[in-house]
């Protein structure tokens, strides 16, 4: 589990997509059709034959002559016919595709915003990331509070490697028993929450104690 930002932005323009999407599809879609149209017109083209000259076929060989022509075109054209359809089977998935992202991209944004309420209202928990440079951010979390109070008590900074997606520890404060063994370890995003319920009881220890 990762932690959250209250900026995080989840939300993906899938309009976008689509109108990208369907752009290159109508632009492939044009440049068949006019292949298509180009390969008919020349079907249709009549050669003007000059028997004055002589040109040693008869009636018989030139009309097989056509007649081949125009199969070798039909066969051209249906070829690109088939290419249509091959795109348009494409576009129709991508538009389903399209669909079941947009429902999954919806559902994910509403477990997030259930996720971040459960953390503020039940954890009591602050986080931040407090900033961004290269493949690195450096996420702040404060225990026991919804915004962030002076002294940092009971509170841990992390180091997220953006490109590996791992996390390690920077500082906890108040300093704990097992900081030493802990700040040793890298941890991937499910380890997260089982390090940060770690941290919580070891400071809830501290807090009894003061008692």
């Amino acid at each position: 589990m990762s932690t959250f930002e209250d900026d995080w932005n989840f939300q993906i323009n899938i309009e976008d997509i689509e109108k990208k999407n369907f752009e290159e599809f109508e632009k492939s879609l044009r440049y068949i059709n006019d292949h298509v149209f180009k390969l008919l017109e020349e079907t249709f083209k009549t050669q003007r034959l000059d028997y004055n000259c002589g040109t040693g076929r008869s009636h018989d060989e030139e009309l097989k002559l056509l007649i081949d022509k125009n199969k070798q075109l039909r066969q051209e054209v249906d070829n690109k016919t088939n290419e249509i359809l091959i795109l348009q089977t494409k576009y129709e998935n991508y538009k389903k595709d399209q669909k079941l992202l947009s429902q999954e991209v919806k559902e994910t944004h509403e477990a997030y915003l259930l996720t971040k309420k459960f953390y503020k209202k039940k954890l009591k928990m602050y986080y931040a990331i407090e900033s961004r440079e290269a493949e690195k951010e450096t996420i702040f979390i404060q225990f026991f509070t919804e915004c962030k109070k002076d002294p940092e008590n009971y509170s841990v900074r992390l180091l997220r490697n953006t490109k590996l997606r791992h996390y390690q520890i920077l500082q906890i404060s108040p300093k704990i028993k097992i900081e030493k063994e802990l700040k040793q370890k890298i941890y991937i995003p499910d380890d997260v929450s089982a390090l940060l319920c770690c941290i919580r009881q070891e400071f809830l220890n501290i807090k009894q104690n003061k008692v």
